[in-house]
């Protein structure tokens, strides 16, 4: 509750003060100098609510968004995407990979990776009035973000001249809504380059996703593991750099 109310207050704080600086700054904005801009970095969420009760760790990831100007208001309206690792292992397993001349089964050595990642692709509306060596902006970000764990078989076999196979499948998938809202501060380090920090509020639908510490390999195509299911909120933090055109 404490913590909702300290983000509230200081969502409100910002908006207040980004309102009240616009119509000073927009007069002396450069009217021909707001281009699209695209920047990327590295990403840690941090999930909160039931998901914090129910995962345990710090999914790290990349992320990047695009943005362009409307018109020539401090208005940009774009698109987002981020990827994040919930979790990942890799085991040793015996492949079946065939018969020999007298009908007897061969089996090689294989590694079985298995992968727990998200994808999040989102809207977003930003407000950046300032055009200058300090950019501070605040977003609005609605999307889709997918839960999904897959399995993958490398091996490199006697049997078939060591080349490499490989055998993907997934083994949960799923789906859940994210909306909220992020603050941004851009600082220019060139003519068009800026060191771009980002911290994002989300509030995220329920969605299924795989206990990363009960998985257990039962055979080289297939897992035990227990599936857990909450809401997803979550924090994320984002470090890169942003280019503008």
């Amino acid at each position: 509750m404490i913590t909702t109310m300290q983000n509230s207050t200081l969502f409100s704080i910002l908006v207040l003060l980004l309102v009240l600086q616009t119509d000073q700054v927009s007069a002396q904005r450069p009217r021909n100098n707001r281009g699209p801009s695209i920047a990327v970095g590295v990403q840690v969420a941090q999930p909160t609510g039931q998901f914090k009760q129910q995962y345990d760790g710090y999914p790290l990831g990349v992320a990047a968004n695009f943005s362009a100007p409307l018109s020539i208001s401090p208005l940009e309206i774009g698109f987002g995407y981020a990827w994040n690792n919930m979790g990942s292992q890799t085991e040793e397993v015996n492949v079946l990979v065939g018969q020999d001349i007298d009908g007897d089964d061969i089996y090689e050595n294989g590694n079985l990776r298995i992968r727990s990642n998200t994808n999040r692709f989102q809207m977003m509306v930003r407000l950046r009035p300032f055009n200058g060596m300090i950019q501070p902006y605040l977003d609005g970000v609605a999307g889709l973000e997918t839960y999904r764990t897959k399995t993958t078989i490398e091996i490199v076999s006697d049997f078939v001249g060591y080349s490499e196979g490989q055998n993907a499948d997934t083994q949960l998938f799923d789906m859940a809504y994210s909306f909220g809202w992020a603050a941004g501060l851009r600082i220019r380090l060139a003519p068009n380059i800026f060191l771009d920090g980002r911290f994002e509020s989300l509030i995220g639908g329920p969605a299924k996703y795989v206990d990363q510490s009960t998985i257990e390999v039962v055979s080289p195509t297939e897992l035990d593991f227990e599936i857990k299911s909450s809401r997803t909120d979550k924090f994320t933090y984002q470090l890169g750099l942003a280019a503008t055109f």
